[in-house]
């Protein structure tokens, strides 16, 4: 990757992350909104961009709640990563609930 702008700046050189506040028509469907983000209003050229949904946009759970599936989890000891031992898989899992 080749540096295009001065990454050294001072703190008071550098511009708001923009903030977008989409209809809820412009945000029937979220991806697209995203897409037309990037492409019509140059929003790549930021690298972050903060997207606060209109009050209405209330996404469903996509985890089902109420199945007993066990799901593997991993035990995370923070002190055993640094001294390169990996997690502990925990293969019983546990369920949502």
């Amino acid at each position: 990757m080749i540096e295009t702008k001065n990454s050294v700046a001072n703190l008071d050189e550098i511009e708001e992350m923009p903030v977008f506040y989409p209809t809820e028509q412009e945000f029937k469907n979220p991806i697209d909104y995203i897409e037309k983000l990037y492409y019509h209003y140059g929003a790549e050229e930021y690298g972050t961009v903060k997207v606060v949904p209109p009050s209405s946009f209330k996404p469903s759970c996509a985890f089902d709640t109420e199945n007993d599936r066990k799901l593997p989890t991993r035990y995370q000891v923070l002190q055993k990563l640094s001294q390169g031992i990996p997690f502990h898989q925990n293969a019983k899992g546990h369920t949502y609930k």
